[in-house]
């Protein structure tokens, strides 16, 4: 039986957040602590106010570095892309865990996971890899090109000095798999990492291996009604659903309909 651990970029500095680790994430740990080859970790940065998850320590992580100056000059930082904190977060997990699992799961607050149906998913599986379902295919330079996160100025003054990077493919950090040879990869070579570039794009440029998992995740727009979006939860294939951008009282309003179901368990 694969084990698996599911690692969540987790923050308090909007109330959405707050919302989904009040409800559904304090919920689903302390429904997953009854099984045992599931374990979800919050993943914090170091100045994170740690009230929200006093019954929560066993299930978080906090990053220690306290500045990211080493990692990226401040002229290239971005608070609101996580750049360069979400990476942190998560090679810091990966090195604590690493030995532990067999799979890793990354997410973020937003994505509601149905805990059974991803567990057949993960057991029945052959092979993991690289992989998730939202994948930008062999496009990642033209993706950085078309962001206009290259030339002078940048802190990609030009593509060639991605040429020792194997990959050209990334997967939304909104919903990745690696399995544990891939996470002790990453690990062993993080001073490599591109701390200077969203963190799922830096990822993609480590692996020259990905897969496409048509189905596994779905997204939830925030301009459906909340029955619309309990329905999706309850009766949709996906294992992961996405609740994308959704506001504080539409994120309420749907875990008032699913918080006493199944489906989520």
């Amino acid at each position: 039986m694969r084990k698996v651990a599911i690692l969540v970029i987790a923050a308090v500095s909007q109330p959405v957040y707050l919302n989904y680790i009040r409800n559904y994430w304090t919920r689903v740990i302390e429904h997953t602590k009854n099984i045992p080859n599931i374990d979800i970790f919050l993943l914090l940065e170091n100045n994170t106010p740690t009230r929200e998850f006093q019954n929560l320590t066993q299930n978080t992580i906090i990053d220690p570095r306290t500045t990211f100056d080493h990692l990226v000059p401040t002229k290239f930082q971005n608070p609101a892309l996580g750049v360069p904190g979400i990476l942190s977060k998560t090679i810091h997990a990966l090195e604590l865990l690493e030995n532990n699992y067999d799979l890793f799961f990354r997410t973020n607050l937003s994505g509601l996971i149905k805990i059974s149906a991803f567990d057949r998913f993960v057991q029945s599986k052959d092979e993991f890899i690289y992989s998730g379902s939202w994948v930008w295919g062999d496009s990642l330079r033209d993706d950085l090109l078309h962001h206009e996160k290259v030339g002078p100025g940048k802190s990609i003054a030009d593509l060639s000095e991605l040429d020792d990077f194997e990959g050209n493919t990334f997967v939304s950090g909104a919903g990745y798999f690696i399995n544990a040879a891939e996470a002790r990869s990453l690990v062993a070579r993080k001073d490599q990492l591109r701390y200077d570039i969203v963190d799922d794009v830096s990822v993609g440029l480590m692996f020259s291996r990905h897969e496409l998992l048509l189905g596994f995740s779905e997204i939830a727009q925030p301009d459906q009604p909340a029955e619309v979006i309990a329905d999706l939860v309850r009766n949709g294939r996906a294992c992961h659903i996405r609740f994308q951008q959704f506001s504080p009282l539409l994120a309420e309003r749907v875990w008032r309909l699913l918080k006493d179901d199944e489906a989520w368990r």
